[in-house]
């Protein structure tokens, strides 16, 4: 093993990071700000894009990074893991060639907010990394496996870590800040970058190994230290202070410096007054604290013109060049408002207990359970345990049944117009629905929809992609564990586009019964989000469920006359679920470029003045690959 020999002076120091549309991108440009603030002048910047991306990277976003003299590279990262895997880009930045005896990758949402000095951050010989604030989705048995696919003994060390010190454990360490020796070797010739990646995609390869998305980055971090040889360097709380979970929204301790946080989400940087500091530290830097106002400000003194191209400019192969257009003035009606909070989700429920349970769980995580609105028809006290936290609303259950659906969805519609008076986004559906990105997007629902307004002009109304989860019980057999994702548990779907609804909005928004259309002409269909209907998601409680609501229906308006079609859906009972749970999926896949294309193609307004897509529905059973598998 051959090292950097120790020299009197400084070491110097690459730190590096992604810089990927949507969202990452501009959380990018405050980080490198922060870091231009509070780190000192000979630090290097880059930051890395893949190359498949490069082209969407936004001009004001070049400009930016340009003027924090920050490099932007590109990187290859299609077909670097055996299915695609986002946080693994942070591995293959790693793998690339840098000048500096150290380098340390950061993630994007990252903020440096007091002067800091590169010794804290280095040490010899030695890979530097805080303690994990926590390891509640793995137990003693995760060990074994990881260090066996290399050939290793679990170590006997311990540390603990950041939030949860229960108990020690083997060495875990937050991969959101990793700082290594650039010119250090192990015994056979390799960088760490290239242990690591090597160490990560053995762990891939283990067949029986949960939980590998997304957490493959950080669990094969300490294995890959081991593997190589390298000590570690444990970074303090005050230079890797990690926000949220535990102790988000509770104040920055008072009895030591706090250097640098990791937020996660600009609404946690709000939360504890961090949010206009944030955007001070690019006004320090380039003139002005948004991204997307770069051109309509004065060039600060000292930071020279463009006079060459942009290295950003330069596109990957076969790839179309950014437009370099000025972004949408301020006071723009498109703009987000910044008076405004970030996601309000909206359901109205009686009963549905298993479902609830799923949506307070999912849409508490993305959007605080403070946000959502739960409409609760007729008194409950289970909902009320459950959605403890959550706004619920009393709706009387008076036993008048008469026009159910159209009041029902006439309330829905108001309720979520006076919404968006407060909210920039008000997302309203049926309680047995979620609203996620791709997985492949790398975001958040919430990180996604800040990446439409750090755009300039995100749509008004929103239609996701729609698919239903299907149980089939031959090949997924198994009651629906409430512990686990469903998603883990079932990922058999048909394409269902009635369910492609406008249900996230910026603006007042009348809706259909059923919320499948609406009174908006200008709807945007988003390929990258999907609505995932649950009704078909577990034999025993959709039977169940599809019975009491055919039960209630006929109650009310008496048996369905025989060749009857159309009306509720809630007439069919069991008969739908019954043909599709018998079904095999054709393929895995999750794009369907030729239904979306069909879908905006036949957009039609009905008789009822309400605007629809065209109405599809597979004829087969597709499978989620398997990076949807942890999504909720």
């Amino acid at each position: 093993m051959t090292t950097t020999e120790s020299a009197a002076m400084t070491p110097s120091l690459t730190l590096f990071f992604i810089v990927e549309p949507p969202t990452y991108q501009y959380m990018a440009c405050y980080l490198a700000a922060s870091i231009r603030n509070h780190m000192p002048a000979g630090v290097k910047l880059i930051g890395y894009c893949p190359e498949h991306r490069l082209a969407e990277v936004h001009p004001t976003v070049i400009e930016t990074l340009r003027r924090l003299r920050c490099e932007l590279r590109p990187m290859r990262t299609e077909g670097m893991f055996d299915t695609p895997y986002p946080h693994g880009n942070k591995l293959v930045a790693c793998l690339d060639k840098r000048d500096t005896d150290y380098s340390g990758f950061m993630d994007s949402d990252m903020l440096f907010i007091a002067d800091d000095r590169i010794e804290s951050f280095v040490a010899e010989d030695a890979l530097s990394a805080a303690p994990a604030a926590s390891l509640r989705w793995a137990g003693d048995e995760l060990w074994p496996k990881l260090y066996g696919a290399v050939g290793l003994e679990v170590p006997q060390t311990r540390i603990r870590l950041m939030r949860d010190k229960r108990k020690p454990v083997p060495p875990y360490f937050n991969s959101g800040l990793v700082v290594f020796p650039e010119r250090w070797r192990d015994d056979a010739g390799r960088s760490f970058a290239e242990v690591w990646y090597d160490t990560a995609r053995r762990i891939d390869a283990i067949p029986d190994l949960d939980n590998k998305r997304p957490y493959l980055d950080q669990m094969s971090l300490p294995v890959a230290m081991a593997r190589a040889g390298l000590r570690w360097n444990e970074l303090t709380p005050e230079h890797h202070f990690i926000l949220g979970g535990s102790i988000r929204g509770k104040p920055l301790p008072e009895d030591r410096t706090i250097h640098l946080v990791h937020y996660r989400k600009w609404d946690v940087l709000k939360e504890i007054g961090l949010a206009p500091q944030g955007y001070d530290e690019l006004r320090r830097q380039v003139g002005t604290g948004r991204v997307g106002r770069i051109f309509s400000q004065p060039l600060p003194e000292g930071i020279a013109p463009v006079t060459t191209t942009p290295p950003a400019q330069v596109t990957a192969p076969g790839a179309v060049p950014a437009p370099a257009t000025v972004p949408p003035e301020e006071g723009s009606g498109h703009l987000p408002d910044p008076s405004k909070a970030g996601l309000a989700v909206v359901t109205m429920v009686k009963g549905d207990h298993a479902f609830l349970e799923r949506w307070l769980r999912y849409y508490g995580a993305v959007a605080g359970r403070e946000n959502l609105y739960i409409l609760r028809h007729g008194a409950d006290p289970d909902i009320d345990r459950m959605a403890a936290g959550a706004n619920i609303v009393n709706i009387p259950d008076t036993g008048d049944q008469s026009g159910f659906d159209r009041r029902r969805w006439q309330a829905l519609s108001d309720f979520t117009g006076g919404l968006t008076l407060y909210y920039n986004w008000v997302l309203c559906g049926d309680v047995d629905e979620i609203v996620a990105p791709d997985p492949a997007t790398g975001q958040t629902l919430m990180h996604y929809l800040d990446a439409l307004s750090a755009g300039g002009r995100p749509p008004r109304v929103i239609s996701p992609f729609a698919i239903e989860i299907v149980h089939t019980p031959h090949s997924e057999p198994g009651a629906l564990d409430p512990a686990r994702p469903v998603l883990a548990q079932r990922r058999n779907f048909r394409v269902n586009t009635n369910y492609s609804k406008p249900c996230l909005t910026r603006q007042r928004i009348r809706f259909s019964i059923g919320g499948h259309g609406s009174d908006v002409a200008e709807v945007t269909l988003d390929p990258q989000l999907f609505l995932f209907h649950l009704r078909y998601m577990d034999d025993t409680l959709s039977r169940a469920r599809l019975n009491a609501r055919r039960d209630w229906i006929e109650a009310k308006d008496g048996p369905r006359p025989e060749g009857q079609t159309g009306g509720s859906t809630w007439w069919q009972g069991t008969a739908g679920f019954e043909a599709l749970s018998q079904m095999t999926p054709v393929a895995e896949q999750a794009e369907f470029p030729e239904i979306v294309m069909r879908m905006r193609e036949g957009r039609t307004r009905a008789d009822s003045g309400n605007w629809f897509f065209t109405s599809y529905r597979s004829k087969e059973l597709y499978r989620l690959p398997e990076r949807f598998s942890t999504l909720f």
